[in-house]
């Protein structure tokens, strides 16, 4: 499992084909532990951007004993108090805890296995929970955001015998297959740093629209 006295965390950031990245990561301690935040604003707006910098600063400065889920809550309030109509989508991390709001993930890493901890709020995944086939443009329409989420709707999960813990945006793991980030994180000989880094450059190579954004949190 992650301990904090030994975490280490890097991250990386590549605009796609937009006018504005729109995504945004936090981290911050609390005490002797840390908070993760990734967040990623809905649409190609300046409000967009300002919606998931907000939300990400607000939610890593929540208190750890309070847990993720008051943490996306109290990004919510940031937002409603801002007036502007941006919105975004979120995971927060807080040691093992993790909940989320839309398309962003959480992956669980233990060396050697790539485990998806977060399931993706979308009408796509509705309709497969249906048994239902859906449409490709489906895996882009969200059916929960941060602006708009209840309570009850904030996924939650905790994650088990992971020594890292790997956020991302959509356009990283919407591009990429879980086997290639999967051998992307085992590559030996490489910092954390390269291959964040490796995650979104590969993205953007290989054709995503949307800005890609990857943070991976580890143990020493």
């Amino acid at each position: 499992m992650l301990r904090d006295e030994v975490m280490t965390w890097d991250t990386a950031s590549r605009q796609g084909g937009r006018r504005f990245n729109a995504d945004a990561v936090g981290a911050a301690r609390d005490g002797d532990g840390m908070v993760f935040a990734l967040a990623d604003g809905i649409g190609d707006s300046m409000w967009a951007a300002e919606a998931a910098r907000v939300a990400s600063d607000i939610a890593v400065r929540t208190p750890r004993p309070a847990g993720p889920v008051e943490a996306i809550l109290a990004a919510q309030r940031a937002l409603h108090s801002m007036h502007t109509g941006g919105d975004c989508v979120m995971v927060v991390a807080m040691g093992d805890q993790i909940a989320w709001v839309g398309d962003v993930r959480a992956y669980g890493w233990d060396g050697s296995q790539l485990v998806q901890l977060t399931s993706d709020q979308t009408l796509a995944e509705y309709f497969r929970s249906h048994d239902a086939i859906p449409t490709p443009r489906m895996e882009h329409v969200v059916t929960n955001s941060l602006r708009n989420t209840r309570p009850d709707q904030i996924g939650l999960v905790t994650a088990h015998n992971c020594t890292s813990i790997l956020l991302t945006s959509d356009g990283v793991h919407k591009t990429l297959s879980p086997d290639l980030i999967q051998g992307i994180l085992a590559e030996t000989g490489t910092t954390a740093l390269t291959r964040v880094s490796t995650l979104v450059d590969t993205a953007i190579v290989m054709g995503a629209t949307d800005n890609s954004t990857a943070l991976l949190v580890m143990n020493r």
